[in-house]
C-alpha cells in the first residue's frame, strides 16, 4: 500500500476493526454524516439568492469543522509525504486529457476564452483551488465513509462517483464527465491515498472543458438550478 497522506489535510486511516456494537454505532454515524453533508451540497446547488448563501455558509462550516477535526487526529498519528512519482503521473495524465480536449476544440473551432471579466490567471487559479477542495471533500469525506459502510473499495468509489455526477446535473457535459472521472479518481485515491495531484488533474481537465465546450451547452460550467436559469 502506498503512503497514506495528502496536501494539508492528512488522509484518514483505514477503518479499525471494532466489535459488533461499536461497528454498528460507527456505521450509523458515518451514514448520518454523509447524508447531512450531501444534503447541504444539494441545498446549495438547487437554491438561489439568500437561501443559497445560507446553505453555502452552513456547508462551508460543516466541512471546515470536519476537516479540522480529521486533521488533528491524523497529525497525531504522523504524516508521510505522497509518492512524487505517482503524483507526477496523475498530474501528467490530467494535463494530457486537458490538452486533448483543447486540441479537439481548436480543430472544431469551438475554443474560446474563460467566461467573465476576471484576470485569466486569477480565474484559473481560483478554479484550481476549488477543484482541490472538491477532491478533498469527495475522497476524504465521502469515499472513506462509504469504504467503511460497504467494506468494499469498488462499491465505495462507485457510490461516491454516482453522487458526484448527480451533483452536476442537469449539465449534459459535466454530469457524465464527473461520473466517469469521479470513479477513476476515487479508485486512484483508494490505491495511493493522495489528494493534491487528483485536485490538480481535476482542475486542468475542468478548465479545458470550460474553454473547449461552447457556452450555450455547458452554461459557463453551471450546475443545478443556476444551469436551468442560465440566460438563453
Amino acid at each position: 500500500m502506498a503512503e497514506n497522506s495528502f496536501f494539508l489535510l492528512p488522509t484518514p486511516a483505514a477503518p479499525e476493526k471494532l466489535d459488533a456494537l461499536s461497528a454498528g454505532k460507527s456505521d450509523w454515524l458515518a451514514l448520518i454524516q454523509v447524508g447531512t453533508g450531501y444534503a447541504l451540497i444539494m441545498g446549495t446547488i438547487w437554491t438561489v439568492k439568500t437561501t443559497q448563501r445560507w446553505f453555502f455558509w452552513i456547508s462551508a462550516a460543516w466541512y471546515l469543522v470536519w476537516a479540522l477535526t480529521a486533521s488533528w487526529k491524523a497529525l497525531r498519528r504522523g504524516v508521510k509525504l505522497p509518492s512524487l512519482k505517482v503524483s507526477a503521473l496523475v498530474v501528467l495524465a490530467g494535463a494530457m486529457v486537458a490538452g486533448s480536449f483543447i486540441a479537439l476544440a481548436a480543430t472544431l473551432g469551438t475554443l474560446h476564452g474563460l467566461y467573465g471579466r476576471k484576470d485569466p490567471l486569477f480565474h484559473a487559479g481560483s478554479y484550481m483551488i476549488w477543484a482541490i477542495i472538491q477532491q478533498i471533500i469527495q475522497q476524504t469525506f465521502f469515499v472513506t465513509r462509504f469504504e467503511q459502510l460497504t467494506q468494499s473499495g469498488l462499491r465505495a468509489s462507485l457510490i461516491a462517483a454516482g453522487l458526484f455526477g448527480l451533483a452536476h446535473l442537469p449539465n449534459p457535459v459535466l454530469a457524465p464527465v464527473t461520473l466517469a472521472g469521479g470513479w477513476l479518481m476515487s479508485e486512484l485515491y483508494l490505491r495511493y491515498r493522495t489528494v493534491l495531484p487528483l485536485g490538480i488533474a481535476h482542475g486542468l481537465v475542468g478548465m479545458s472543458i470550460a474553454v473547449s465546450v461552447p457556452d450555450h451547452i455547458q452554461h459557463h460550467m453551471r450546475v443545478g438550478l443556476s444551469y436551468l436559469l442560465y440566460p438563453r
